[in-house]
C-alpha cells in the first residue's frame, strides 16, 4: 500500500505491558481507503534500526507492506 508520510518523530518511553524501554520512529501518514470521500491518517511504528529517522522524508510516498496480522513488515519510498 502507498502512504504519504506527512510527519515524523522519534518517541522513547517505558514500555507498561513490559516495564522494558523502548525507541521508535512515529511516522504519520495518509493513504486511500474503499468507502472514505478522502483520505484516512494513521500512526505507523517503525524499529529505528529498521527505518533511520533521517531516511524518512515528510511529503513523500512510500510503500508499506504489512503481514498478515497487518503488522509492519517494511516500508520502503515507492518507484
Amino acid at each position: 500500500m502507498n502512504v504519504t508520510v506527512i510527519g515524523k518523530e522519534f518517541v522513547r518511553g517505558t514500555s507498561r505491558k513490559t516495564g522494558e524501554p523502548f525507541a521508535s520512529n512515529l511516522v504519520h501518514v495518509t493513504h486511500k481507503k474503499i468507502g472514505c470521500d478522502g483520505l484516512v491518517a494513521e500512526s505507523i511504528w517503525l524499529r529505528p534500526e529498521d527505518v533511520p529517522m533521517d531516511s524518512i522524508e515528510v511529503g513523500k510516498v512510500y510503500t508499506v507492506d504489512r503481514d498478515n496480522r497487518g503488522r509492519i513488515i517494511d516500508f520502503y519510498p515507492a518507484k
